[in-house]
């Protein structure tokens, strides 16, 4: 292996291991329920969704726990000091179009008078979805969000029935990826486009030599975002992922291209690293301390310490008697205050119960319960 490909190298390891991570996670909470946490309770971009709620002074919004904020914040953090060091180095939809995209070697170019324009795209989803969440009170982005999508493959067709923009737009990025890099980040991740606006204020960023460079191309055919790394002498725009697979590639790496900290020159692999190390560290040490928790307690646990969620901190995942249990009720009490019919089992998973009987909406039935 040379030198200079095993930050790249590790980089993918990295990438492909928190893909696969992530999957089995997904996986677990489909089939295993509450217990696991949901996508939404594990994405940041939930966080900026459901931050109007905290700003507010009111409860998460739904599918959100407080670790989802932990999660958002640390992503904000991580943004200040390593640019959008977490889409192109932690996040698990990137590692999917750039694992994808070794498909093949060659790539399209997409003219830049379509290219510009369409990467202003992902400003305004942000602001839609910020907007809407504020509207709804909700994850109004749940149903357009290709990785909720990926999140639930295992489910088959299922993943029509609630995120059918989200599944087109998986299987438009999945079918683009080897061709275009990185398209849904390029073009359409709100989250991408928040980081990519926050990173300005980050003292981190890749530095070219004018006087030394060779004009090899290198370092643009390597960025998995198509930026024109070999006519800059600093690379501080928004679409940077701080993946540094430009000073990888390049010939003379730290002479004709750096990375650069303020005003010190650092390998790639140690920003990779430390992006990484910072993020799941920090995740570490507050899970430790108890102030991170993305997922419906255990049923030991609430046996052990006999404290039980009120109605409006129930999953949709959960079964009717597994609501009753959590929040303490009876089960036919639980039946009359959440207004389920009797003929409904027992064992129906509440978001299911609309499939038995038309009309029931879950979400609404927990909200005029509040605090309960």
């Amino acid at each position: 292996m040379r030198k200079k490909n095993r930050s790249s190298l590790i980089r993918w390891l990295i990438l492909g291991v928190i893909l696969v991570g992530s999957m089995v996670i997904h996986y677990l909470h489909i089939n295993g329920g509450s217990s696991y946490p949901s996508v939404h309770a594990i994405c940041p971009y939930g966080g900026i969704e459901n931050l109007w709620a905290w700003l507010a002074g009111q409860a998460n919004i739904q599918k959100i726990f407080s670790g989802t904020m932990v999660l958002f914040f640390l992503t904000v953090i991580v943004a200040i000091l390593f640019r959008r060091g977490f889409c192109g180095n932690i996040c698990p939809m990137g590692a999917l179009q750039e694992l994808i995209g070794l498909i093949t070697r060659k790539k399209v170019r997409v003219p830049q008078k379509v290219d510009k324009p369409l990467r202003y795209l992902k400003y305004s989803i942000l602001v839609l979805s910020v907007v809407m969440a504020w509207a709804t009170a909700s994850l109004w982005m749940s149903p357009f969000d290709p990785w909720a999508a990926f999140s639930h493959i295992s489910t088959g067709g299922e993943i029509f029935a609630e995120f059918f923009i989200g599944a087109i737009l998986l299987i438009i990025t999945i079918v683009l990826s080897p061709f275009i890099n990185r398209v849904f980040c390029r073009y359409l991740c709100p989250a991408g486009a928040l980081y990519g606006i926050i990173g300005k204020l980050s003292p981190s960023k890749v530095v070219r030599d004018h006087k030394t460079c060779v004009q090899c191309g290198a370092c643009n055919k390597a960025c998995p975002m198509d930026i024109d790394v070999q006519h800059m002498e600093a690379v501080t725009t928004a679409e940077c992922i701080n993946c540094n697979r430009c000073v990888d590639v390049c010939p003379g790496a730290g002479t004709m291209i750096s990375a650069k900290v303020g005003k010190r020159v650092v390998k790639p692999l140690i920003v990779i690293l430390a992006t990484v190390v910072i993020f799941f560290g920090s995740i570490m040490v507050l899970d430790a301390a108890g102030l991170y928790s993305v997922s419906i307690p255990s049923v030991e646990k609430v046996v052990e310490s006999q404290e039980y969620l009120q109605i409006a901190d129930l999953r949709g995942s959960m079964t009717i008697e597994e609501g009753a249990f959590y929040t303490g009720m009876g089960l036919e009490d639980f039946y009359e205050a959440m207004k389920i019919p009797n003929t409904v089992p027992s064992d129906t998973q509440m978001k299911s119960i609309a499939t038995l009987v038309p009309g029931y909406d879950f979400h609404v039935i927990k909200a005029e319960n509040g605090g309960k």
